[in-house]
């Protein structure tokens, strides 16, 4: 709580609107692809719409990172709560599949602007050294625990509007309010402030940008192992609800409260983050809790019991998410300022293209089993672990980007 009464009031305002937002994904989490099948879709468009969302996203971390030179970080923000809020509105409207589909295309450029920008933001507008460290780890906690609250309002929404709806409509309804929580993001940053962007052709900044970017070895070592991460999440991650009201037998209050819960876990298991950094270092924190996840994940198709898959299921999301903060410090410290919203951008081109990849392959191996998918995924994560440690294990926080000596405060 210290840490985020005493972050700048830009800070505070990005946070307040990344919490309404993962209001909102709390809520989707839960209820979206329950919605989908509600309507009659079958589970290969949860898969399309991931991957159609995974694709813009992409694109977006491709091409927008050196604009915020021009731009600046207050508009795009701006966007993306605009671009969250419309595409959720539009997809809990009585539409077809491709409808909603192209509609995510819409969250995909909100998506790709918070996963470019968002650290970089935070890393601008904040404290260097081990406050930075806390402000990032506040961040996630906020975000998971945002999150919680949407999940456990994706139980109850849809219980309250039944009592008047059927329940395709009152999942409709909800998916909705996840939308109108999301557009209301864009409040708190309409107050952000920020200094004057100097006048230039976009596109010779743009080049600039890219021609100036001196941080490929760290580009290398954070983009390769979240993509083989990332195609093994998609596999299996959006389908989850699916996965628990099928193969587990869970009615839709209670996926709510077991998505709730896992949110809930891992924002008390990312107060260990710090722990962590000074026990394994960097890096190794991010190897050892995604390693230590792989056996609770393999739990998850073989078990029966809803209790048991509950469990499994948090002790996973904690350990694989814990030390997710110091994933992003590692990704932007020590990186030239200039680098930061690049180096974010092409993280996250890789992600989205490999999540494209696994959501719509995984939304056709969930048409014929929802277990399957968890011991590809399981297999690509400890892949994606062991590469973490082989391309970043000399990986120091802190340490000074060459050639930036002069910038150091």
């Amino acid at each position: 709580m210290r840490t985020l009464r005493t972050a700048p009031s830009n800070a505070k305002r990005y946070l307040l609107a990344v919490a309404l937002q993962n209001v909102g994904i709390g809520l989707l989490g839960t209820l979206f692809a329950l919605h989908v099948r509600a309507q009659g879709l079958p589970s290969s468009v949860v898969g399309d719409v991931e991957g159609a969302l995974a694709l813009s996203s992409g694109a977006v971390c491709l091409l927008l990172p050196p604009l915020v030179q021009v731009v600046g970080y207050r508009w795009l923000l701006l966007g993306a709560s605009v671009a969250f809020g419309l595409s959720r509105f539009g997809q809990a409207l009585p539409v077809g599949a491709a409808a909603i589909v192209a509609l995510g295309l819409l969250y995909g450029l909100g998506d790709g602007i918070i996963r470019s920008v968002g650290a970089a933001f935070l890393s601008e507008n904040a404290p260097a050294g081990s406050k930075l460290t806390m402000l990032f780890t506040a961040d996630f906690a906020l975000r998971v625990m945002a999150s919680f609250v949407g999940a456990l309002a994706g139980g109850v929404l849809p219980t309250l509007f039944g009592f008047w709806l059927s329940e395709p409509e009152a999942l409709r309804w909800s998916v909705g309010a996840a939308g109108l929580v999301m557009l209301v993001s864009a409040a708190p940053v309409l107050g952000i402030r920020e200094a004057s962007r100097p006048a230039g052709r976009t596109r010779r900044r743009y080049l600039a940008t890219v021609r100036s970017f001196q941080s490929w070895r760290r580009l290398l070592g954070m983009a390769v192992p979240q993509a083989v991460i990332s195609f093994g999440a998609g596999l299996v991650m959006p389908f989850v609800p699916l996965f628990l009201r099928t193969h587990a037998g869970a009615s839709v209050a209670q996926i709510g409260v077991i998505q709730g819960a896992s949110s809930v876990v891992m924002a008390v298991a990312t107060l260990a983050a710090p722990l962590l950094v000074k026990r394994f270092g960097p890096v190794g924190a991010i190897v050892v809790t995604q390693v230590a996840s792989l056996p609770f994940m393999l739990t998850l198709p073989l078990a029966r019991s809803l209790a048991l898959i509950a469990v499994a299921m948090w002790v996973r999301a904690a350990l694989m998410n814990m030390a997710w903060p110091v994933f992003n410090q590692v990704a932007v410290d020590g990186v030239p300022s200039q680098d930061k919203p690049l180096m974010l951008g092409w993280i996250n081109v890789a992600w989205s293209v490999a999540w494209f990849a696994g959501s719509v392959l995984g939304g056709r191996i969930a048409a014929s089993s929802l277990t399957v998918g968890y011991f590809y995924a399981a297999a690509l994560y400890l892949i994606g672990a062991v590469a973490t440690w082989l391309l970043l294990r000399d990986t120091k926080l802190g340490a000074e980007p060459a050639g930036t000596a002069a910038q150091q405060p």
